[in-house]
Order: structure tokens, then C-alpha cells, then sequence
């Protein structure tokens, strides 16, 4: 499809940024709308609004969200604009909106660089049009299957959209076996990131995703696991496996509920650094935007530099004061984020108070049968987890699974996020809240309220 002419481009950006203002104005973000709005006029306007500028796309199951912030804080630390399409509208429509109010009325763009997260589907829409300089894979997990039909299936997707863009750099994770085998068979150049097996993080070992080797079928062996399926995978058979890291966490020397401090090696020097983020997905979030910077052809040491003072991205181990009380948000969707939130939770040497809020909506995936599959064991047999609060359309059934888990009396349902409120004021200990998607919005909506936070667009 041939870009669109001069008139019906400007038609399209003046319909996309009239219905974004009007939707603002009435205090609605205005993130997908816009953009299907200017697609009526202007079915490929995105090809026009991202013409000319360095683009990062990052897609994948978890980590997208936050691998883009810590991309774009990079980018505008050293002094580079950039655009980020921050409300996480990351479909075709929501993109196309981002970019398109981005360029002035002729479809020029406002900034030179920009950092878009991706849907895994949308990828092959999306990349033909923007002609990315780099396409960030952060990790592949089962996720909502009734949408993806399964983890295979999602790796599909993602192929079709790499195809789409061969003179495309690919950033991409070595310890996971689905999104490095996205390098077989392709002309990209590949920049490959990861945690050594001197890391010492080894968590539970679960290869119901890991997959075969895609070039003989046979199954991996492993020489460490990091979490799930990640880690030092090969195949005994044809000796197909992990490749060395460009980018490469040699050790995890701290994790807190404040960050973590690594030895990180890249172009062949080693150094510590400061992650201002807990928890060891966001050392690979890390490491990833890293490997974005060094796909821009930019010094990787200006990602490294501005780790130390990077920002959660909106429900993503985002911090609320609640009236003196620390309350961290943490998303989750499926087990093996879910199950790595427990670890970070279980690993911090303090009592608190744990809220779990389970929708299921179109934005969620209307299949929880995931929660069967998630080591909620391991959160209640925690000591230092006093309190448990239930939460969302889905509350019941969470907390029958909670309760086969061994939470007890402990828990909780609430059915009110207002009233949630105010019994987590009444806590007096840190809490933390584990909400998937929709369910997030929900209750972070109500949290910015009491604490006068930027709505999510902003």
C-alpha cells in the first residue's frame, strides 16, 4: 500500500490531534481512539509521521513497559528528545496516534528519536511502516491463550513481523530459548544480552515453555537456570544453544525493594552498576536497553549511567505514599511474572501486606486458568506476609486458589477499591499490590486520586 498523498495526510493528523484534545479535555486519555480516527482517512499515516526518524520498537511477553522507559530515560539523559508512547497504547491504532500527534501538521516529525512498545500480534503491522532501526525481544511466556492461542503461536507472530524488516537490528535475549531462535534463518545483525551462570540468582526451574531445539526437535539441557526457562540452554544433539552475550550481567551483587546493584561486561570492560529498580526481571529490562542503546549505534555507557536514576513506569513497581505507608504496584499476567514477583517479595527481609486483584477482561485475557499454574505457595508460606487482601470481578476464584495455597485467615475479599483504601491505610506495614492489567487501572486510578499522581497518559 503506496504512502498516502499531501491532502490525506493532512486530513489525518488534524483528525487525530482534534480527537485526542477533545478526549483530554473531558479527562479520557485519548490513546487508541486518535489514531483509528486518522486511519480512516489515511489507512498507512504512521509510514508518513515516523518518516525519517531512529526508531526502537520492544515487544515480548513481559518487561515491555519498562525496557521502553529505561530506553527513553537514556535517550533524554544524554540530552536526546524522544518520544515514548508512555500510556502503553501499544497496538497499531495506539502507535499510530502516539506518532501522528508527534508531527506537525504537514507530518513532520517533532523528535528524531523514539521508543515504542509493541503488542507481540501487532509487531508485523507495525514494523513495515516505521522501519525500525532496532526490534527489542524481551522473553516469551505463555499469556493470555485465549487471545494467543499459546506461547508457539505468539513466537509466530513475532517471526512474521522480524521478516517484515530484514536490515532491522534484533536485540534480543540469549538465556531464552523461543526469542533466540528469532535469529535462525534471518539477515538481521543481532545483539545478544543476558545473566551469566555466575549471577546466583537461580530461582525455580519450569520448561513448560522453553520449547525444542528449532533445528533438530530435540529437547534442551541446561547447564543453570535463571528463572523458568531461562538460562544456559543447549541441545545435546546438534549443539545448538545460548550464544555469549554482547551485553552481559556477570553478577547480581544486591537486590532491594529500592534496586539493585550488578557487575555488568560490555565491550569487553566490566563495571558496577546501579539499577534504580528492584527485582531480576528488571536487571534483563536492563540489559536490553542497553543493547537498544548500542543498536542506535550510541555509547552504551549512556544507558549504563542512566540506570541509576531511571523511573518505574506506571503500575510497574510503581511507589505510592498511602498517609506514610509504602505501597509498590506490581503487574502481573501470567506464571512466570507472577512467580517472580513472589521471589521478590519473599527476598526482602521485612513483614507486609499483600493485595492480589484478578479481572478478566478483553484487556487481561478471559482465561485465568493460569492462576492453577502460579506458586502462590510460595507467598503464603511466607512468614512475613501478615495480611492478604483479595480483589476484582475474579475475586472468588483467586481466593479459593489462595486459600488451597495456605493463606488462611489471613485473607481477605474486598469488593470495593475504595474501600480497599482505606483498610490498606490502616496496615501500618509496607504493602504490596499485584494487580494484572485491567484490574491495575482500576485500582491505580483510585490510588492516584488519594495521592495526587499523574493520571497514566501523562
Amino acid at each position: 500500500m503506496s504512502k498516502p498523498s499531501k491532502i490525506q495526510s493532512v486530513i489525518s493528523i488534524a483528525s487525530c490531534k482534534l480527537t485526542r484534545q477533545i478526549l483530554r479535555r473531558t479527562g479520557r486519555g485519548g490513546t487508541a481512539v486518535p489514531g483509528k480516527v486518522a486511519m480512516k482517512f489515511a489507512r498507512n499515516i504512521l509510514e508518513v509521521t515516523s518518516d525519517g526518524m531512529e526508531i526502537i520498537v520492544v515487544t515480548g511477553t513481559n518487561g515491555k513497559t519498562t525496557t521502553c522507559s529505561m530506553i527513553e530515560h537514556a535517550l533524554t539523559s544524554s540530552g536526546r528528545e524522544c518520544l515514548l508512547n508512555r500510556s502503553g497504547a501499544n497496538l497499531l491504532s495506539g502507535i499510530t496516534a502516539e506518532l501522528t500527534c508527534n508531527s506537525t501538521w504537514t507530518g513532520k516529525p517533532k523528535t528524531h528519536y523514539a521508543v515504542l512498545e509493541c503488542d507481540e500480534a501487532a509487531l508485523k503491522q507495525v514494523v513495515p511502516l516505521v522501519h525500525p532501526k532496532a526490534v527489542v525481544v524481551t522473553n516469551l511466556f505463555s499469556d493470555q491463550v485465549d487471545r494467543y492461542g499459546g506461547v508457539q503461536n505468539t513466537l509466530k507472530e513475532i517471526r512474521k513481523g522480524v521478516k517484515r524488516v530484514p536490515g532491522t537490528t534484533l536485540v534480543l535475549n540469549a538465556d531464552e530459548p523461543l526469542s533466540a531462535s528469532l535469529a535462525l534463518n534471518v539477515p538481521n545483525k543481532v545483539i545478544w544480552y543476558g545473566l551469566e551462570k555466575t549471577v546466583g540468582v537461580q530461582g525455580d526451574v519450569d520448561l513448560s515453555d522453553a520449547g525444542v531445539c528449532p533445528k533438530c526437535g530435540k529437547p534442551y539441557a541446561y547447564d543453570y537456570h535463571i528463572y523458568a526457562h531461562l538460562g544456559g540452554y543447549r541441545c545435546t544433539s546438534c549443539g545448538y544453544g545460548r550464544k555469549d552475550p554482547d551485553v552481559s550481567v556477570q553478577h547480581i551483587d544486591k537486590v532491594s525493594a529500592s534496586g539493585s546493584t550488578i557487575r555488568l561486561k560490555t565491550d569487553g570492560e566490566e563495571q558496577t552498576v546501579q539499577i534504580a529498580l528492584p527485582a531480576v526481571y528488571n536487571v534483563y529490562n536492563a540489559a536490553a536497553a542497553i543493547g537498544a542503546i548500542k543498536a542506535l549505534d550510541l555509547p552504551a555507557q549512556d544507558a549504563i549511567d542512566s540506570l541509576s536514576s531511571v523511573k518505574s513506569a506506571f503500575g510497574r513497581l510503581e511507589t505510592f505514599d498511602l498517609d506514610g505507608l509504602r505501597l509498590q504496584m506490581i503487574l502481573v499476567k501470567n506464571p512466570a511474572g507472577c512467580n517472580q514477583a513472589f521471589s521478590y517479595l519473599t527476598g526482602l527481609d521485612e513483614d507486609f501486606t499483600a493485595v492480589l486483584c484478578l479481572n478478566d477482561r478483553t484487556g487481561d485475557g478471559h482465561d485465568i486458568s493460569w492462576i492453577n499454574d502460579t506458586d502462590y505457595e510460595k507467598l503464603c508460606q511466607d512468614p512475613h506476609m501478615k495480611k492478604l487482601f483479595v480483589c476484582g470481578d475474579r475475586a472468588q476464584d483467586l481466593y479459593e486458589r489462595l486459600d488451597k495455597a495456605g493463606a488462611g485467615d489471613r485473607q481477605q475479599i474486598v469488593n470495593d477499591y475504595n474501600e480497599l483504601l482505606t483498610l490498606m491505610k490502616k496496615e501500618g506495614r509496607p504493602i504490596f499490590a499485584l494487580p494484572n492489567y485491567t484490574a491495575m487501572m482500576e485500582l491505580r486510578k483510585v490510588l492516584s486520586q488519594a495521592t495526587g499522581k499523574k493520571d497514566f497518559w501523562e
